[in-house]
């Protein structure tokens, strides 16, 4: 099995990175992460961010934008995000204005459609990142099948946080094993079998399944994120990280 890379989404950090955005970064490298997806950039300048990840060795992974800031701010993100080196942007959320209905969930899809184009005219990528409440049905289909059939795979793909799938009572393996070709990147989240966010490795998540899942599928990335800590922020990112490296490297 190909040994895939590992990123931390910097939320899980986002009270220190608060703090000392720099330092965070110097964390992640040192607990051995390859890259990092971000949610936001400490105020840095693109110059500043660019030449921290490379003296860290920390590849760019990924930017989590919301839809608004998408829709306001398209060509600064494009221009900002290009100059530390990153092309791939993902929506981490739908605004509550269209996710009530499967009409919302179509005019969402066009809109992410649209912006995934202008991204594409420069040089970069769109995707979107689910929760759990996009597995609401209607008409007997969930409502991010919907948004993915009403979305165009050439500009909006998927990045699968098997966590939130897994919280919403489906199989992640199986759920992802659906996005063969569109899902370069998964976040790797888990849940007790309560429903409680526990460190990575640590829940029901079957991660021998997914790692199988995400190389037949051609995920490029596995990004950890934690919101909730058994212990502390870094010590959940550090466990979590463990566990997946010794399961991925057991294959």
């Amino acid at each position: 099995m190909k040994k895939l890379p590992i990123a931390l989404q910097l939320y899980s950090l986002r009270e220190a990175a608060a703090q000392n955005f720099v330092g965070v970064l110097e964390t992640t490298a040192e607990l051995g992460y390859d890259g990092v997806e971000f949610a936001g950039y400490g105020g840095l300048s693109s110059s500043e961010l660019r030449d921290t990840l490379q003296q860290l060795r920390l590849v760019p992974v990924s930017s989590h934008v919301g839809f608004e800031q998408l829709k306001t701010s398209l060509a600064e993100l494009a221009t900002y995000n290009l100059a530390i080196g990153n092309n791939t942007v993902v929506c981490p959320g739908a605004p509550k204005e269209y996710t009530d209905s499967r009409e919302g969930w179509r005019r969402f899809a066009q809109e992410m459609t649209e912006l995934g184009k202008q991204l594409a005219d420069k040089g970069l990528r769109l995707g979107y990142h689910n929760h759990s409440f996009e597995f609401v049905k209607f008409d007997g289909k969930y409502a991010l099948d919907i948004f993915f059939e009403e979305s165009d795979p050439a500009y909006v793909f998927a990045q699968i946080d098997l966590g939130w799938v897994l919280h919403a009572g489906v199989d992640p393996g199986a759920y992802l094993r659906s996005f063969k070709g569109r899902c370069p990147l998964v976040h790797v989240k888990d849940f007790d079998g309560a429903n409680r966010q526990v460190d990575v490795g640590c829940g029901a998540l079957n991660l021998e399944d997914v790692l199988r899942a995400s190389e037949e599928v051609g995920v490029e990335w596995l990004i950890v994120e934690t919101e909730e800590y058994a212990e502390s922020p870094v010590a959940s990112v550090r466990q979590g990280l463990a566990n997946l490296k010794a399961v991925r490297d057991k294959a």
